[in-house]
């Protein structure tokens, strides 16, 4: 396996890799691409971290900016994404450690994240790297007609 930086052409890839593992019990909205165009539009090469197989992308870790001002520069918000088939192999893992090392060199201070009270898999995951809960947005979501929580984490380097 492969850690690096995205690239055109693992478009296809990447988008059956997020149609796959945004579902209801891990996204409050419908994520769905039309096209590659439609993809690298949103996710252009370069602006994510990935890890990749011989053939195919396993592992994505995206990052950015929560809020576009001079003075939340410091704070840098992602979103991950494993492939089922390797969960519990060590991409999340790397694509975490990664980041942390990624944050660093881009003088971060914060990695801020949103997750679903009913992703307890996610949530340990995090906890596991060091993140902590730092607020709780009750109720903020109607998925498949139940309430469900959004949990606000972080991780302080």
């Amino acid at each position: 396996m492969q850690i690096r930086l995205s690239k055109r052409e693992d478009a296809a890839s990447m988008i059956e890799l997020e149609h796959l593992v945004w579902t209801p019990g891990t996204t409050p909205g419908n994520i769905h691409f039309d096209s590659e165009a439609d993809f690298l539009l949103k996710s252009p090469p370069g602006s994510k971290i990935v890890v990749a197989t011989e053939d195919k992308v396993v592992g994505i870790l995206g990052y950015k900016s929560p809020i576009p001002l001079l003075s939340n520069k410091h704070v840098v918000e992602i979103d991950i994404a494993v492939h089922p088939d390797f969960q519990r192999a060590g991409v999340g893992q790397l694509l975490m450690d990664k980041m942390k090392e990624v944050a660093h060199e881009k003088g971060y201070i914060k990695i801020a994240l949103r997750v679903l009270s009913i992703n307890k898999k996610a949530i340990r995951f995090y906890e596991k790297n060091g993140f902590k809960q730092e607020g709780l947005l009750e109720k903020e979501f109607i998925i498949q007609g139940e309430y469900v929580d959004d949990i606000l984490m972080a991780y302080f380097l």
